[in-house]
């Protein structure tokens, strides 16, 4: 999304950031005008990453081998396997 020039100077007497924008923008209430970023929006997003975040947690220690842009296998290695991976 293009930011105008006056924007620009806003956002920034404000305090806000070009990643504080993208956030208003993909987790807002879309309105008439623009974007509001109320509480609801929060605690949804809060709640979504949460979920993410618990999902990654779960995943940790496993591999997937990928050969051009197919995933051949997946599995989760032992400990001399895990260091040998991550050697290369």
């Amino acid at each position: 999304m293009h930011i105008s020039f006056h924007a620009q100077q806003r956002i920034q007497q404000r305090g806000m950031t070009g990643s504080d924008i993208d956030l208003i923008l993909t987790h807002g209430t879309e309105t008439r005008d623009g974007y509001f970023l109320r509480d609801q929006d929060v605690k949804q997003a809060e709640a979504i990453l949460r979920k993410q975040i618990e999902h990654i947690h779960r995943l940790a220690g496993k591999f997937i081998v990928v050969e051009g842009e197919t995933v051949v296998t997946a599995y989760h290695p032992g400990m001399k396997k895990q260091k040998r991976i991550l050697r290369n």
